[in-house]
């Protein structure tokens, strides 16, 4: 039986058809003043899944929490927080309207351990060690409007999506390889691995990494603080910092913030990069709350 190769082609072409059939190419946020237009991929079902289970998983640790009297222990410290992330949410219109209206929720938790984050669906919990790490309030809404924008973008919706298509890809190219080196008469086999390689590396083009998704959140979050009239320039100042504390701790804590948000030079020279675009929107939000002040005099 004489196989011409174009018909594996046509087998790959289908494959990665029924592929990315599960999965749908979308934008979970407008574009934003820093211009955001990378298409994501989601698994059927799975942000609202994600939502679900977000809620939960909040419910079940802040109650946790609340039995050791480990939540909004410090009223100061927590009503700081609650005054920052206000002024930071009515900003989430920029990006996604009907998050404005979602059950936002803050609470304080003490662990010296400098983390925060944010859940699908505005449930955030910020780390007293986290509060003890920055020097200033913008610095904090740096890092809150990065938490938030993670949320806001879907992006554990997303990566539970690109795990799950990667193994489905990876199984799928195990099959085509193994039809094609099943129908060998009068097949190129070099030719057909070359066909199955080249399938990979186009099904996997629009698949996300960490890195990429920390840096998508750097940058919405530095538009989010700047609308709220928080100095973008602060967020560069924290993860510089970070990028010395994580030399310093190395492996040691894996648990540490640093250990899931990459702190490389080449971040710091992102936000900077970034930083002109949403300077005007500081500045302008400056100017707004100056005008406010003085009117109420």
């Amino acid at each position: 039986m004489k196989i011409h190769p174009t018909l594996l082609q046509r087998a790959a072409i289908l494959l990665a058809i029924g592929l990315l059939g599960g999965c749908a190419s979308v934008s979970s946020t407008d574009s934003g003043a820093i211009g955001l237009d990378r298409k994501q991929y989601f698994s059927d079902g799975v942000r609202k899944r994600v939502l679900t289970d977000a809620a939960k998983g909040y419910n079940e640790n802040l109650t946790k929490a609340l039995t050791h009297r480990a939540v909004n222990a410090d009223a100061k410290a927590t009503q700081r927080v609650v005054n920052i992330t206000n002024r930071l949410i009515p900003h989430a219109k920029a990006f996604r309207a009907e998050a404005v209206d979602w059950q936002w929720e803050v609470n304080v938790l003490s662990v010296d351990q400098v983390n925060a984050y944010c859940m699908a669906g505005g449930k955030i919990m910020i780390y007293t060690g986290l509060l003890d790490a920055v020097q200033s309030d913008d610095e904090l809404a740096a890092v809150i409007g990065h938490e938030i924008a993670h949320a806001l973008r879907d992006h554990t919706a997303e990566k539970i999506s690109t795990r799950s298509r990667n193994n489905s890809v990876a199984s799928g190219l195990g099959s085509v390889l193994s039809i094609g080196l099943a129908l060998t008469t009068g097949i190129n086999l070099h030719k057909t691995a070359q066909d199955v390689s080249q399938l990979g590396a186009h099904a996997m083009a629009n698949l996300p990494n960490s890195r990429e998704l920390e840096h998508e959140a750097d940058r919405m979050g530095l538009e989010l603080m700047a609308r709220a009239g928080y100095n973008p320039m602060a967020a560069a100042a924290f993860w510089r910092r970070s990028i010395e504390a994580s030399a310093k701790e190395g492996q040691a804590n894996k648990s540490a913030f640093w250990s899931t948000h990459p702190s490389g030079g080449d971040r710091v020279n992102d936000i900077l990069a970034i930083a002109p675009k949403v300077q005007p929107l500081y500045q302008d939000a400056t100017a707004a709350a100056k005008t406010k002040t003085e009117a109420t005099k």
